[in-house]
């Protein structure tokens, strides 16, 4: 723990309170860095979204004077607006919640130095992306070295994407920091009923998701498990498209979509195992809540959140993008044998704490300062 004496104002800056796995832990530190005793200004270019009760009351929110909708170009807008409103306005710190938020800290970085905080900034998502093209790549390393080269520090989520980051950069930018996306007080995980069938998956209901694919794979499973449902948290664009097909499969009894849930924890007491089927995701931090809770997890091979447990098979199976065979075989093999210990599954996610990653992020950002006041 930092001692009073070192506290320092931190800024954050997001598009919205729509949800997205960014924002939400933007949110969730900012929470919590205000309930250690650190000011913490939050600069939004509009109030609109799902998650706007999230933020604490302690938390300074900053709307840009004019709301700012989600397009091509609003990012680099609402970067602009941020920059203006913290070079009126000093922070000591800014954080930058992933790739998504990256022209923020481009505009940060060319504050003069008297009102320029210390950046930090997250990367969210894998920098090499199967199946992008090694065009498509190189103008995305393009874009990275351009829009980070100004920040401080880097903060990758495990250590692939640190080094990655490191090579693109040719010198040591990014730290690890395991991503907090776990409230520091969690309910004991507790073992699922037997005969439980009950499969959870969570998300935009967008094609990024990849829900279609498994809706289609539980058709499969429901020959296998007649008993099985199939529950989706989520609101989207694509929530009648879903409708329709689990209809055209037969299944219209057998799945549900919840709409928007603030909290899916509940969901997944009741459930039997989780699964993650998109087709592009960043880290995954629902992965992180569903272990958390004690469930077992199937994940395509999307994200690098699988990486972190790829050596404990009992909690995470890991099958290809884009294969709804492979997805039905995976849920019907976990559901033949008896679930694992729920308390064991826990532990594996306790480095993924708020409270670890948010002190985490306190001491990396109070080093920086010191390194400033040396210079």
């Amino acid at each position: 723990m930092l001692k009073n004496k070192d506290v320092f104002s931190i800024g954050i800056v997001i598009h919205d309170f729509v949800f997205g796995g960014s924002e939400r832990i933007a949110i969730r530190l900012a929470n919590y860095w205000s309930l250690q005793g650190y000011p913490v200004v939050v600069f939004a270019g509009a109030e609109a979204g799902e998650m706007r009760d999230l933020l604490a009351p302690a938390v300074k929110l900053v709307i840009a004077p004019k709301a700012i909708c989600r397009s091509r170009s609003s990012m680099t807008e609402l970067a602009k607006k941020a920059a203006k409103y913290f070079q009126k306005n000093p922070v000591k710190a800014c954080f930058v919640p992933g790739n998504y938020h990256w022209p923020v800290a481009y505009a940060l970085g060319k504050l003069p130095s008297g009102v320029r905080p210390v950046i930090l900034t997250q990367i969210s998502s894998p920098i090499y992306k199967p199946g992008r093209s090694a065009w498509a790549q190189k103008i995305f390393n393009m874009r990275m070295r351009f829009l980070l080269r100004k920040s401080d520090k880097l903060v990758a989520l495990d250590h692939t994407t640190a080094e990655e980051a490191n090579c693109l950069f040719r010198r040591p930018v990014a730290d690890v920091i395991p991503l907090p996306a776990l409230c520091g007080s969690l309910p004991a995980a507790r073992m699922p009923d037997v005969g439980n069938f009950n499969i959870l998956a969570a998300g935009r209901l967008t094609h990024a998701k990849g829900f279609d694919l498994l809706i289609e794979a539980f058709a499969s499973v429901i020959k296998h498990y007649p008993a099985a449902t199939l529950t989706i948290c989520g609101a989207g664009q694509d929530h009648q498209a879903l409708l329709d097909l689990a209809t055209r499969e037969g299944l219209e009894d057998k799945v549900r979509l919840t709409g928007y849930v603030t909290d899916i924890r509940p969901y997944l007491d009741d459930a039997r195992l989780f699964v993650l089927s998109s087709r592009r995701e960043g880290y995954g931090a629902v992965i992180l809540e569903a272990l958390a809770a004690g469930r077992q997890v199937i994940t395509t091979d999307c994200t690098p959140a699988a990486r972190d447990f790829v050596g404990c098979s009992e909690a995470v199976h890991v099958v290809p993008v884009g294969d709804s065979g492979a997805l039905a075989r995976a849920m019907i093999a976990v559901l033949e044998k008896p679930a694992p210990d729920s308390q064991r599954l826990a532990e594996a996610v306790r480095p993924f704490s708020i409270d670890c990653g948010g002190q985490a992020y306190l001491l990396l950002m109070s080093d920086l300062l010191a390194k400033t006041k040396r210079h």
